[in-house]
């Protein structure tokens, strides 16, 4: 027990040191759409996606057929590659990628769109950072809790109002519903638990500094506290990769989000990525994702891409 006669220094009455995870999600986009078409072979990107339905007639492939039904929420990691599809589908089985749809504009249309059976779709695209983008690929469900199911309404009667700036409690509300689904997934799916201090150390200053071309393995090592070759073995150890590498695989990565969630310019995301240049940045990407830029943007609008080469 403990009794204080003035209020501690640090606002703490206890002295027990504790220590948290972070978990900060970035929102890369949130739409409510409608959908005839949704036919895909390929759906794999760096980014989560939650999806919710109002009907169950699209359906999502990775290892088994999952309905998007009205009662669910299907979260789906970074690098999953799934195919889509809807049931009763006009598209022609030898046709990859067709999709037909468009923002749903009143809750007019929401309703005229249910009656005739059309998908009524609503997607949010996030990352979590590391290590929580980096778990296998798999596709989760959850059975919709009440509040959630008041947490959608909410968000989908924003969208179809047409909002693009999220206030501050319309932001919270989807940080609300993305915990309320990550907190169910299994403790077991998230890799490096254990990785030590020192490499998750570096591996934040790579995410917090990435615009900068130059973070040297002199500055990653000297915040371990730990000698340039020794810190380079410890990371390679734990990761898999030279901290060169990773650093890489993450401007990429980032790369890819921008590329698929911005109007930027191919310059602008070089730069916003931390590559010197145009043309190295092409270099770079080019060899990692099998595929340019110019060409990754084009297909990710079809929802066509590629998996980042381990």
């Amino acid at each position: 027990m403990f009794r204080f006669q003035e209020i501690p220094p640090e606002g703490d009455p206890s002295s027990r040191i504790q220590e948290f995870q972070e978990v900060l999600p970035r929102l890369l986009c949130c739409r409510y759409w409608w959908m005839s078409e949704w036919k895909s072979q390929q759906m794999a990107f760096p980014f989560w996606r939650l999806y919710w339905n109002k009907s169950g007639r699209a359906k999502v492939v990775y290892n088994r057929t999952i309905y998007l039904e009205t009662d669910k929420i299907i979260l789906i990691p970074p690098n999953t590659p799934f195919a889509t599809d809807i049931e009763e589908s006009t598209v022609a089985p030898e046709q990859p990628y067709s999709l037909q749809g468009g923002r749903v504009e009143s809750r007019e249309m929401e309703e005229e769109m249910a009656i005739a059976g059309t998908v009524l779709h609503l997607f949010i695209h996030f990352t979590l950072g590391y290590p929580y983008d980096t778990i296998s690929p798999d596709i989760f469900v959850f059975d919709m809790k009440a509040g959630q199911k008041l947490l959608i309404k909410s968000i989908t009667e924003q969208l179809i109002e047409g909002r693009v700036k999220f206030n501050q409690t319309s932001s919270l509300e989807l940080f609300s519903l993305l915990f309320s689904v990550l907190h169910f997934l299994p403790s077991n799916i998230w890799k490096n638990k254990k990785l030590d201090s020192r490499v998750i150390n570096g591996i934040r200053h790579m995410e917090q500094n990435i615009r900068e071309t130059e973070i040297s393995n002199n500055t990653l090592s000297r915040l371990g506290g730990m000698s340039v070759n020794a810190f380079a073995r410890l990371f390679k150890d734990q990761t898999g990769f030279s901290p060169r590498k990773y650093l890489s695989r993450m401007r990429v990565a980032k790369a890819c989000n921008l590329l698929h969630h911005s109007d930027l310019s191919i310059d602008q995301i070089a730069a916003s990525c931390g590559f010197s240049d145009r043309y190295y940045f092409t270099r770079v990407f080019t060899k990692t994702m099998q595929t340019s830029p110019g060409a990754y943007r084009k297909n990710s609008v079809l929802g066509i891409s590629s998996i980042l080469i381990s």
